[in-house]
């Protein structure tokens, strides 16, 4: 990320916190929280609570984000959940990774058909 992107994002982040002071401030206590564009340090599993930690894990979960998740939920001591959630990562990354083999081959085909037809020309 730029400099400039970062300082944004800090920006954002300033502005979000100042709303909910003030919105605390007043007794009034919001519902639900809208964070837009979390910094890497938020979910930096390793220095939170194991609640946090947990927390975060079950977020990163919801949104897919599987081995995030698995490495929360060590830090939270909940392993189970941390295996599962490992499982569905592999899962992931063997999609990709399968998806990836197939266009290579494609691509080792279109070669093949290109060699075999520049040595038919000669």
């Amino acid at each position: 990320m730029t400099r400039i992107g970062k300082q944004a994002q800090i920006l954002a982040g300033l502005a979000l916190m100042g709303i909910a002071s003030f919105a605390l401030a007043d007794g009034n206590v919001p519902d639900t929280v809208l964070v837009m564009g979390t910094a890497e340090g938020a979910w930096n599993c390793n220095e939170a609570t194991p609640e946090r930690a947990r927390w975060l894990g079950d977020k990163a979960s919801q949104d897919g984000a599987y081995q995030r998740a698995g490495e929360c939920y060590v830090v939270a001591g909940e392993h189970h959940l941390a295996n599962e959630a490992f499982v569905k990562a592999s899962g992931q990354t063997r999609e990709d990774t399968s998806r990836r083999l197939v266009a290579n081959l494609n691509d080792v085909k279109a070669q093949a058909r290109q060699m075999k037809q520049a040595f038919q020309r000669r």
